[in-house]
């Protein structure tokens, strides 16, 4: 499961993810769709770990993935 909750990366003044919150659930399948500089990337490196969120916190199998990398 993947839970992204109120998550938000910024950039200075620049907001890259603002706000999202969504959930995928064990079997369901998901893709990330967007025109270029939307975010996805992003939000990727956000679920990996390999950036911090400004806001908010996601969670992969309910491990939270910053606190429990």
């Amino acid at each position: 499961m993947i839970e992204l909750q109120n998550l938000t990366k910024r950039f200075g003044e620049l907001t890259a993810v603002n706000d999202v919150t969504l959930t995928v659930n064990r079997g369901e399948f998901f893709a990330v769709l967007g025109p270029n500089a939307a975010g996805k990337t992003t939000t990727i490196k956000l679920l990996a770990g390999l950036m911090k969120p400004t806001a908010g916190c996601a969670r992969i199998c309910g491990y939270d993935v910053q606190s429990q990398p």
